[in-house]
């Protein structure tokens, strides 16, 4: 899990560094209950900044192509974390047979997207052995960007009635032990076409509906304390966006902006065989669980567009749970 998301900033251009093999299967110790409980707060960030991330990018101008036109665009997206999302408190009591080393009943401890480095250590009493393990910490290379980034390419064209489709698209790459793709849909029609006073006025306003989706897998690596076959983390996101768009409609430089209402999912599953041995027994847990996650809330946008001939560059903000910035190279085919 730890490098799914540096597959997406190597996309947009950003340079980091892998981070070294979590041991959220280490949680695994305190049974299924307490480990769902755990690495859900640890993946909570990811899994909301995700959603409000694949969001963005989605428009540049409440005007739609002409009949058939088409462009093609390199978007990025970035979402930005809130600070007290970078830690979360363990409160140790709430569980049996955990303890922190060195005493304590709390502790802070980093969240996906905190700190890369903690000297916190968890022991875990089973069938009364001691399991003593590092807490997973954060993203190498996120907790300095503080944002969460996504990169696609979309695709749009005018069809009839002063209407337009998009596509966008992530190819499903496969890096090291980690597997990640994109894909989304859109329609937006201009609605001023149908309201004379508009129409003839210098702006423009659009409706859309948007759906994106990412699909990705972590399978991890073996060794520690749980061992088994076929260990890995499969995530699914996906967000729908419902917005109203107004934009300038001058030649070269326009301003653009929308207010709409964004609601998406996340879902972690844990899959796979994870055995752990004591000198009392063994125990075996068959994809022990699936994190479900929801996201929604209205949303504001605010953005600037500069043509040159077939070329177009345009950014924009977004201001909703996670505030986004977006960025688009645009080329229009015909």
């Amino acid at each position: 899990m730890k490098r799914l998301i540096p597959i997406l900033i190597l996309f947009v251009f950003l340079q980091v560094s892998y981070a070294q093999n979590i041991t959220v299967k280490d949680y695994l110790l305190l049974g299924v209950d307490a480990a769902q409980d755990l690495m859900s707060k640890y993946t909570e960030p990811a899994d909301e900044g995700l959603i409000y991330a694949i969001t963005g990018g989605w428009y540049n101008d409440a005007r739609v192509l002409d009949k058939w036109g088409m462009d093609i665009s390199l978007v990025t997206n970035g979402s930005f974390v809130p600070s007290e999302k970078k830690i979360y408190r363990l409160d140790v009591s709430r569980f049996d047979n955990l303890e922190i080393v060195g005493g304590g009943d709390s502790v802070d401890i980093p969240t996906i997207i905190g700190d890369t480095k903690s000297s916190v250590r968890l022991a875990a009493i089973l069938d009364d052995e001691r399991f003593e393990f590092d807490v997973p910490t954060g993203i190498t290379g996120l907790a300095d960007i503080n944002l969460l980034p996504s990169a696609f390419l979309q695709f749009r064209m005018g069809i009839p009635y002063g209407t337009e489709i998009k596509l966008r698209y992530f190819p499903k790459l496969n890096i090291d032990n980690s597997e990640l793709g994109m894909h989304g849909a859109a329609i937006q029609h201009q609605i001023s076409n149908w309201i004379e006073p508009i129409k003839e006025s210098m702006f423009a306003v659009s409706g859309i509906v948007a759906y994106t989706a990412i699909n990705a897998d972590y399978e991890f690596q073996t060794g520690g304390f749980v061992s088994g076959t076929g260990q890995h983390i499969d995530f699914d996101y996906d967000s729908w966006l419902f917005e109203m768009i107004v934009s300038t409609k001058y030649p070269k430089y326009n301003a653009y902006g929308g207010l709409g209402y964004i609601t998406g999912t996340s879902d972690v599953a844990m899959k796979g065989t994870y055995v752990i041995e004591t000198q009392q027994q063994t125990r075996t847990f068959s994809d022990p669980f699936v994190i479900g996650n929801n996201v929604s809330g209205l949303r504001a946008n605010i953005g600037g567009k500069a043509s040159f001939g077939r070329f177009s560059i345009n950014i924009d903000y977004t201001f909703q749970g996670y505030n986004n910035l977006s960025l688009g190279f645009n080329y229009n085919i015909r």
